[in-house]
């Protein structure tokens, strides 16, 4: 959200003005070249804030500060609202216990970092006939994950493909 762009120093169009330190003391109401010569005076500018017909409120400050502050508050607000990628873990139809025990472990490591999960079997050839013991399968690595997850929509099944979507819990 970008903010409007706000009048500086020699910009500023009001006669009386209502100064305010970057402290956020207030100064009283002056006139405009009074304001400005205190603020040249101390090596800074003057910002306005809010604007009325005759009166303004203006604020001493060093301009690229405020400006250096104001981008570092907006990558902050980013790395906030970031939302977490969502990560595949891939079993096979012939996996084995040890290799079932690697992948709930790399499960555990996504949901340390808070990712969603996306946990897929794909079935390959006449391992199709197996779709029961597929389903079977899955299911039982699933609810091996529920300490960590909860499952966001059931196992579904697409052509030869097994897919299990499931949410951290926090």
């Amino acid at each position: 959200m970008k903010e409007k762009k706000r009048a500086l120093n020699n910009e500023i169009r009001a006669t009386k003005v209502q100064l305010i330190t970057d402290h956020g003391e207030n100064l009283g109401e002056m006139s405009l070249s009074d304001a400005k010569a205190l603020a040249t005076e101390q090596g800074l500018d003057l910002m306005e804030i809010w604007r009325n017909d005759d009166l303004s409120i203006v604020k001493i400050l060093d301009f690229w500060k405020h400006l250096y502050r104001q981008k570092k508050q907006e990558q902050k607000q980013k790395q906030k609202w970031k939302a977490p990628d969502l990560k595949t873990i891939r079993i096979t139809f012939k996996i084995w216990e040890h290799d079932l025990e690697i992948r709930k472990k790399q499960a555990e490591k996504f949901w340390e970092t808070h990712h969603p999960l996306k946990v897929t079997l794909m079935l390959k050839w006449r391992e199709n006939q197996y779709a029961e013991i597929a389903s079977d399968k899955m299911n039982k690595f699933v609810s091996s994950l529920t300490d960590y997850y909860k499952l966001e929509w059931q196992i579904r099944k697409a052509w030869n493909t097994f897919t299990a979507m499931l949410k951290p819990i926090k």
